[in-house]
């Protein structure tokens, strides 16, 4: 159960302090972030997110786009304001639970509790965009490859996907170094956060060649990778752009 610890860790933080547990910055914790600013900063992320992928020569349709990962729906609200319909989907239903308190576009904008390690309750080729910020780091390879793939999967063709995950070490599933990272990630991690009074969030990372394979498996094009943030260790963020072919 690769998300049962993710789960948890994320309806917890979505019943006691939602805003704060997207973005964490430390003055907004204990219910302390304003809403206006939160909303505000997703509405600039995205339309820098818009605006880099017309750099590229990539506008897609605005008619439907899924935010993976959407929390309290900071970026799905921005994305309403582009797009006809949006979708956002979140592993906790108190996360899902906050957004639809600050949802101000009604029926327009849908949000959806997916406990699974794949997309199956969307359908294939539903999507003109899909996005997804600070969400696949936070889970478990042998989930967020899944996830990947599955972008793909509910993109129609010529759509766009446009999300991030930092990179690192590469692991072979059913590797010894495979077992050692799933331990170090997974439960040391959160003992470690419990010892020092954080909430056990995991940071995961999925080597940079092997997204670009499953892109190019899913059916995808990448077409730009981008550095996100500075290297820490031997790790970096990359943004990945890339369209179905």
């Amino acid at each position: 159960m690769a998300l049962k610890h993710v789960r948890k860790t994320y309806e917890d933080l979505g019943r006691k302090d939602p805003l704060w547990a997207v973005l964490s910055f430390r003055e907004a914790r204990g219910n302390r972030c304003d809403p206006e600013a939160f909303f505000a900063r997703g509405r600039d992320e995205i339309a820098a997110a818009l605006a880099y992928l017309g750099e590229l020569g990539l506008e897609p349709a605005r008619e439907r786009a899924l935010d993976f990962g959407c929390g309290a729906g900071r970026l799905s609200q921005a994305l309403c304001e582009e797009f006809r319909e949006v979708v956002g989907v979140d592993i906790s239903a108190s996360m899902i639970e906050t957004a639809e308190k600050y949802n101000r576009h009604g029926d327009r904008c849908r949000y959806l509790v997916n406990t699974a390690d794949d997309l199956r309750l969307l359908g294939e080729g539903e999507f003109d965009f899909v996005y997804s910020n600070i969400t696949l780091q936070h889970v478990p390879p042998e989930a967020s490859t899944r996830y990947i793939r599955e972008f793909f999967r509910v993109l129609r063709p010529g759509g766009v996907a446009l999300f991030q995950v930092p990179s690192g070490p590469r692991h072979e599933p059913g590797s010894l170094g495979a077992r050692w990272y799933a331990l170090r990630h997974g439960p040391l991690r959160r003992l470690w956060k419990r010892l020092r009074g954080k909430p056990p969030v995991e940071i995961h990372y999925v080597n940079r060649e092997w997204v670009e394979e499953l892109v190019r498996e899913a059916g995808g094009r990448l077409l730009d990778l981008r550095q996100e943030g500075s290297v820490r260790r031997s790790r970096v963020s990359y943004f990945y752009a890339a369209v179905r072919d």
